[in-house]
Formats: structure tokens, C-alpha cells, sequence
């Protein structure tokens, strides 16, 4: 016993071999003990700049300054420091460069945690002290993990696909893989894609990453996954590629990032016919970071910026605003001149004519990506809890898909162009459509000459949002072109195109303008693999039906049976008897493929 805890307890006179591993055996003591660690501060030879002494610390150590706005504070924090005096200090020893603990103070002044409990303390931590000591068994453990969880969804799913990058020596680098429904989604709806790499698997120190986009109802959908080592640009080369070979090469029209130069690169080069724009959420995120502090002086230098990302049509409108913009700072901003060189990817006169299905930014998975932060796990109860999110996404999905067939979005102008746009778009893109009618109705129309209008929104209080559209029609085949580019740019016409179609007495959306992949009709399209074979979209709905069938056939028995102790112990007995008589027979037979252990034919070696 007194052997078990040298290997973790700390004494006087105990030597190590460096301040890491005095760090790391801290870190550990404190995760079995049942507290919280902390470093404090060193002295550094001022000769060679080497750390003669440290100390470290219980968490709780200390006591929270006085703060003079605490009185403001409506929902004070806990405190959480009790002044504890538990420490550790070890100092070098310049003869065996080794360092040893001089002084040991173990006894605490509260309560320790509980064995079980002991996860979820908050600190840099015993987790990760355990980590570095069996850092190679974990990469092994993390790799059985990977090899047991993707050979099961093989089993289950045929079209499930992975492809797995190992490096020289064998260990896992990067991972992708795919599932039925990923490749039917992306099938169908895979034209704007957003590949976000921002959430990082804390107990793995691994990026992962999700390629998302909309479906018919502007819902999210995956179309697939990644596991990464790193953010370097032969990384993502390879994630790139094998999402398009999971996809049978398939690229999407238009892609969305974010500022990474690495992802860029690999970009350029793997997919180089695709339009690549970056997140204008987290552009607007570091334009705060960087420029808020020069609002000052009646100057409001983030709006500025925040119109030349959004407000300007005009390439010339642009360059003068941005060049205002940098004349009032007076000063040399290196991020806006970084910024400023990819302007193409995300300032609005350069984006306007892009294909984005109004996608701008890759907060389209902030809402997946705030379900998988919501827990620290290691990497087989990450991909089982990827599953869970991944289900109930789905879930919503089958949700509206029923809404759609039982309920009907309500008409604001009984006319047959809405009534025609009812029937044929989900409800999320009708009232789109709608919209853009409403405002159809509030505008003015002038024909400049042949068959070219100027539509303008009435504006009697000269407060207008809304710009003015150049609208050219042509009635032999029913072409309507609007400047603005909304139907190239999100595939439902805008206000000014509607507004013409009315005045040519078009009371119908002319079919080239219905975009299927916007209709009630978008998942009529079957969709087949590389070797033509159809593409199952759940496997596993005929297993669930089956299923429900047995249970909706024995629950109503069971709750009748439990009322009375005779019956309930007769249909025990019968249901005994038939589980053994169906044991008996089906005992040999696997549900899977039979053939063995259902990893065998993954192999992550190490």
C-alpha cells in the first residue's frame, strides 16, 4: 500500500527529474486526493535564466480581492477560496540537476472532493496529469475506441464510409467519414457548404471538424465529419479530398470558412473551381477585437467597417469607404490591412453575385457546435454523444417534414402567385416569398426603355432600407434579370423581379424561377452511389419499425398482467419460456455479419 502511494504522494526529499514532471505528479496527487491545483510563483537564476525553486498550490489557496462594484452584483459567484495552505515547493539541486521537494503542507482547510467527483474539478488538471504519464496508451485506447465505434456503424449502415490518415509511425493523424444520410443530403442540398474546424475535443486535444449546410426547410444538415491532428495545410489537403471522394467528387458551388491561411491554401488547390468566402460572423468578432478601440470622437470605426462588409453594390464604393475609414484611424492597423486582402470572400459588392443560398457565415452549426461543447469526453463517448446531437438534428428534420404535410402557412394577400408559392415551397422559404411580395406591393415601377425597368421602394419619409433594382424582362421565354442578383445569390426572386412579373401580368412564378431544391419536392430525388447502387437514407427504419411492432404487441399485455400478482407471474413464465425457446433456435445466428469480432476490418495500428 505504502508502495501504491509513493507513486503519487509527494515527500520531503523527493527528487524529479524535471519541472514538468513535478507539475504533472501534482496534478495527479490533487485529482486522487480529491482538489483543485494551481501554480504560484518561481525565482529564475539570473546567470543562465534556469528555474532554481517553484511552488504550487491548492486552487483554493488564497482569498478573492474585495471588489468595489460587489454591492451592484445581483447573483454574486461562489467563492471559492477558502485560503488554503496545502503547497508543494521543490528547488533545483545544481549538483544532480534534479528537483527536489523542500517543503510539503497537506492538510486542507476544507472539504475534499469525492472519489467520484473528482472529474470535475476545474483545473488544468488530474485528467491531463494522467494523460502525460500514459500519453501512449491513450493514443491506443483512442484508436480501439475509433476502430469498435466506426465498425459498428459499418454494420449498421452499408453506405457508412471511412478514411483514416496515419503517419509514419502508425498513429491515427486525421479521420472522415460519412453516413447514408450524409450522402443523400448532400446529394440534394450539397451546393453551399460551411466546414467549421472552431470546436476542439478538449480531453483528446484533437480539432473537429463538420461539413454543414441547409436542407429545403433552411434546416441544418451534415454531410459529414472530421477528426484532425492538426490545422496545417497538408491536413486539410487530405480532409478535403476524401469528403469528395466519400461524395463521388461532387464539389460544392460555393464553400464557407473560416480566416484560416492553412484551410485557404488547401482550398486553392483541392477544390480550385469553388467559390470560397469566409464567416462574417467572426470577421464582425475580430473587427471588435481590433477596432473597437478607436471609436472615440464621435467616430463609430466598427459601423464603418461594418458597411463596407454588407452596405456597398459598388466595387468603387467600396475601395472609397474603405480607404475613409482608414484615413479617420490616422494610425496603421495591421489587421485591417490583412483583412483587407481577401475582400473578395467577404465584403458584399465582391459577394453579391456568389451562390450562398443566404448562407454568410458559418454560424449555421453554432447551435450543433453549442451541444458538443456542452461536454468534456474522451473520444468514444465524444462520437457516441456526435451521434446523439446528430439524431436529434435529424429528429427535427422528420418534424417538419410532417408540419409540412398537415399544416399550412397563412396567406397575408389572397393572390395566385402565393397560393402557386404555397404549394410549392416549404414553409420557411414561402415566407421568403412572401416577404419579398410585401414589398413588391410598396414599390414603384418605371419602364426606362424596351424592356427594361427601374424598380424603387416608395419612400415617403426618404428613410428607405431598400435599393433601388434595374429589372430586364423578356417575354418570350420568361426571363426576369434583376441587378441586385437575389435569385442568383439565394434561388427565390426579389421584390423588383416580382414587382415587374405583376405589371406584365405574370400570375404565375415562371417555372425556370422555381429552385427544386427549395420545394416540398427536394427529397423526390433518388440517389445512388459510385456504383450505382441506391443509397438507403435509414437503414435502420425497417429495425425501429419492426421494433415498435413488438412493443406496441406486448406492452398493452404487461400493463394488464401487472394489476394482479397470478397474472403477472403467468406471462413472466410465458415470456420466459418463449425468450429461451428463441434462444435456442437463433443463438448462432449474429445480428450483424456473424462472421467474428465486428472490428476486424478496421485496423489502426500504432
Amino acid at each position: 500500500m505504502e508502495e501504491e502511494q509513493d507513486d503519487f504522494v509527494p515527500h520531503l526529499g523527493r527528487e524529479y527529474q524535471t519541472l514538468d514532471e513535478a507539475w504533472s505528479a501534482w496534478r495527479v496527487y490533487g485529482g486522487r486526493i480529491g482538489f483543485g491545483v494551481r501554480l504560484s510563483y518561481g525565482h529564475k537564476s539570473e546567470k543562465d535564466g534556469v528555474i532554481t525553486s517553484k511552488i504550487f498550490l491548492c486552487s483554493c489557496e488564497g482569498k478573492r480581492v474585495a471588489d468595489k462594484r460587489d454591492y451592484m452584483t445581483k447573483r454574486p459567484r461562489p467563492e471559492t477560496r477558502t485560503g488554503c495552505q496545502v503547497r508543494l515547493q521543490i528547488k533545483l539541486n545544481r549538483k544532480t540537476q534534479k528537483y527536489k521537494v523542500v517543503e510539503f503542507v497537506s492538510q486542507h482547510n476544507h472539504p475534499l472532493q469525492p472519489p467520484g467527483a473528482c472529474y470535475l474539478i476545474p483545473k488544468v488538471d488530474c485528467n491531463n496529469g494522467l494523460r502525460d504519464v500514459r500519453k501512449q496508451a491513450m493514443k491506443y485506447g483512442s484508436a480501439i475506441a475509433m476502430t469498435k465505434y466506426f465498425a459498428k456503424r459499418s454494420l449498421e449502415d452499408p453506405s457508412f464510409k471511412i478514411f483514416e490518415d496515419t503517419t509514419e509511425e502508425g498513429e491515427i493523424a486525421n479521420v472522415v467519414w460519412t453516413d447514408a444520410k450524409m450522402i443523400v443530403d448532400y446529394a440534394r442540398f450539397g451546393d453551399v457548404v460551411e466546414f467549421d474546424t472552431t470546436f476542439e475535443i478538449n480531453n483528446e486535444k484533437g480539432v473537429f471538424g463538420l461539413f454543414v449546410g441547409f436542407n429545403h426547410f433552411r434546416e441544418i444538415v451534415i454531410f459529414g465529419a472530421a477528426l484532425m491532428c492538426d490545422h496545417t495545410k497538408e491536413s486539410f489537403e487530405w480532409v478535403f479530398t476524401k469528403f469528395l471522394e466519400a461524395h463521388g467528387s461532387k464539389k460544392p458551388i460555393t464553400i464557407f470558412t473560416t480566416q484560416d491561411g492553412a484551410m485557404g491554401l488547401a482550398l486553392e488547390k483541392i477544390m480550385a473551381d469553388t467559390r470560397h468566402g469566409l464567416c462574417t460572423w467572426h470577421i464582425e468578432q475580430n473587427c471588435v477585437k481590433h477596432l473597437s478601440c478607436y471609436n472615440k470622437d464621435g467616430m463609430n470605426i466598427t459601423g464603418d467597417f461594418n458597411a463596407c462588409m454588407y452596405r456597398y453594390e459598388e466595387e468603387k464604393e467600396f475601395e472609397d469607404a474603405f480607404n475613409a475609414l482608414r484615413r479617420n484611424m490616422d494610425v496603421i492597423v495591421t489587421w485591417l490591412d490583412f483583412i483587407y486582402g481577401s475582400k473578395e470572400k467577404w465584403a458584399h459588392c465582391f459577394m453579391k453575385d456568389a451562390y450562398t443560398m443566404g448562407m454568410r457565415s458559418t454560424q449555421a452549426s453554432e447551435s450543433i457546435k453549442s451541444d458538443l461543447k456542452a461536454c468534456k469526453l474522451d473520444i468514444h463517448r465524444f462520437l457516441e454523444h456526435f451521434d446523439r446531437v446528430l439524431y436529434e438534428n435529424r429528429d427535427k428534420e422528420v418534424k417538419s417534414e410532417y408540419n409540412v404535410t398537415s399544416k399550412l402557412p397563412k396567406l397575408k394577400w389572397n393572390v395566385p402567385i402565393l397560393r402557386e408559392a404555397r404549394k410549392l415551397y416549404t414553409p420557411k422559404v414561402f415566407e421568403l416569398f412572401q416577404a419579398e411580395f410585401e414589398l413588391s406591393c410598396s414599390a414603384n415601377i418605371e419602364c426606362l426603355e424596351g424592356n427594361t425597368y427601374t424598380v424603387v421602394m416608395c419612400d415617403i419619409d426618404n428613410e428607405t432600407p431598400y435599393k433601388s433594382g434595374q429589372v430586364v424582362w423578356t417575354r418570350e421565354d420568361q426571363t426576369v434579370l434583376c441587378s441586385c442578383k437575389k435569385f442568383e445569390r439565394e434561388g427565390i426572386l426579389c421584390w423588383h423581379a416580382l414587382k415587374v412579373l405583376d405589371r406584365e401580368d405574370i400570375k404565375v412564378i415562371p417555372p425556370r424561377y422555381v429552385f427544386n431544391r427549395w420545394t416540398k419536392a427536394a427529397k423526390d430525388v433518388i440517389v445512388v452511389d459510385v456504383e450505382g447502387k441506391r443509397v438507403i437514407e435509414d437503414p435502420l427504419l425497417d429495425v425501429r419499425n419492426r421494433n415498435d411492432d413488438l412493443v406496441h404487441i406486448i406492452t398493452p399485455i404487461c400493463g394488464k398482467a401487472a394489476q394482479n400478482e397470478e397474472q403477472a407471474q403467468f406471462l413472466r413464465n410465458e415470456l420466459l419460456a418463449v425468450r429461451g425457446k428463441y434462444e435456442e433456435k437463433y443463438e448462432n445466428l449474429s445480428i450483424t455479419s456473424g462472421d467474428g469480432d465486428p472490428t476486424s476490418e478496421f485496423h489502426f495500428t500504432f
